[in-house]
């Protein structure tokens, strides 16, 4: 009797520490809602289509910010399966914007180059850009577009060459 007594009492004490931190959480929640946010929101990633490497030269595809395939696109193609990278940016705030786009280098001797983001009707191939106009809380559509390049020392099979796009408040 005495140990469900006793076991009752911590249950009562589990709960209403369980509600002080619900409470807690709550608080913190709201609080952080009450700052400006931007949301991204991915629309569709930039996507290579499957090629052929090339034996003596670097591969390179080119996948413009449009979802067509660059001039310098030296690779026979195994599938038409490429696009544009398509995200939405919302904000609930006016304050100007800086966009990032960057490779994260994840694949060996296989390297993104001339990143392009296409923004309110214009495009963009330095980064961080700064000072844009805020997409508002109906959003705009960012574009991007790169060349990947497969070095002539890369191994073969399927690779898959990741990047960031970061969009913050200024």
């Amino acid at each position: 009797m005495f140990n469900s007594l006793n076991s009752t009492r911590h249950l009562a004490v589990y709960r209403a520490v369980l509600v002080l931190t619900a409470t807690l959480m709550s608080y913190v929640l709201s609080t952080s809602i009450a700052h400006a946010a931007v949301i991204i929101t991915e629309i569709q990633p930039l996507k290579y289509p499957t090629t052929v490497k090339n034996l003596n030269k670097s591969t390179v595809v080119i996948v413009n910010w449009k979802g067509n395939l660059g001039g310098g696109t030296n690779a026979t193609l195994l599938d038409n399966d490429y696009y544009q990278g398509k995200y939405l940016v919302t904000s609930d705030s006016t304050k100007p914007i800086t966009i990032e786009f960057f490779q994260l280098a994840n694949e060996t001797k296989v390297n993104l180059k001339t990143l392009r983001v296409r923004y309110k009707n214009k495009t963009y191939k330095s980064f961080p850009t700064i000072a844009l106009e805020n997409p508002g809380v109906n959003g705009e559509i960012i574009s991007i577009g790169a060349k990947v390049a497969a070095g002539k020392k890369a191994t073969a099979g399927q690779k898959f060459p990741q990047y960031v796009l970061r969009v913050t408040e200024q």
